[in-house]
């Protein structure tokens, strides 16, 4: 690179540091959570209030929460369908969230998936991790698009690695509540690393029963 080049590249860094931003040199070391989205079905239509803790930031929330104490709590109506009701009587299919939180999350095993694949993919990993059609449906339709863009991709489903991140508490009718049946899907979609990664193992979800909650979310990195 020539002298002027480098002198403009240290100019830049200057004015970003000077308008409050990272320089250009430095790159944050953590994971941006994108669309955990909860469905909740009781066996029958319950109230109930879900509380997050999350160790992050929580960048959005839809419908807002309350947020206290470090936790993120919704209050609404659920029924067996998976409608979700607030106060106001307006209706959600879902608990949707974003946040940040570091550091970046662990891709030691995973699938690597080429261009093109991620539908069939997806469709077959999410079924054996337990999402139903129209859960897997809401699940292709956001990460597809993003699969396909990125190209050849190394995905892993970090599951543990969020939920330790992630918890989760539920109350309804004034009691503590505890689904009887939680499915929790979450991936890490990143580059091909030189190096040959292990396959992942992934253990079928169990046969759904009782109140049900079901979860998915990734990030890119």
């Amino acid at each position: 690179m020539t002298r002027r080049g480098l002198l403009a590249l240290a100019a830049a860094g200057g004015l970003a540091l000077a308008a409050g931003c990272k320089p250009l040199s430095l790159r944050w070391r953590g994971s941006e959570s994108k669309k955990p989205v909860l469905y909740l079905y009781p066996q029958q239509e319950t109230a109930l209030e879900v509380s997050l803790a999350w160790d992050g930031e929580l960048t959005y929330a839809y419908p807002e929460p309350v947020r206290t104490r470090g936790l993120a709590t919704w209050s609404v109506t659920a029924s067996p369908d998976g409608t979700l009701r607030d106060s106001a009587g307006r209706t959600y299919p879902s608990l949707f969230w974003e946040g940040t939180s570091s550091p970046a999350f662990t891709q030691a095993e995973g699938f690597v998936v080429e261009p093109g694949g991620e539908t069939v993919f997806l469709e077959e990993k999410l079924a054996l991790l337990g999402l139903s059609e129209r859960e897997s449906a809401d699940f292709i339709t956001y990460w597809g698009p993003r699969m396909r863009t990125r190209g050849r991709c190394l995905v892993t489903f970090a599951t543990d690695q969020y939920a330790r991140r992630a918890r989760y508490t539920f109350v309804g009718n004034d009691a503590a509540m505890v689904p009887d049946t939680f499915v929790r899907v979450y991936v890490v979609i990143g580059a091909v690393p030189r190096e040959d990664v292990p396959e992942q193992v992934l253990i079928p979800a169990p046969t759904r029963h009782g109140f049900t909650a079901v979860e998915w979310g990734g990030t890119e990195q």
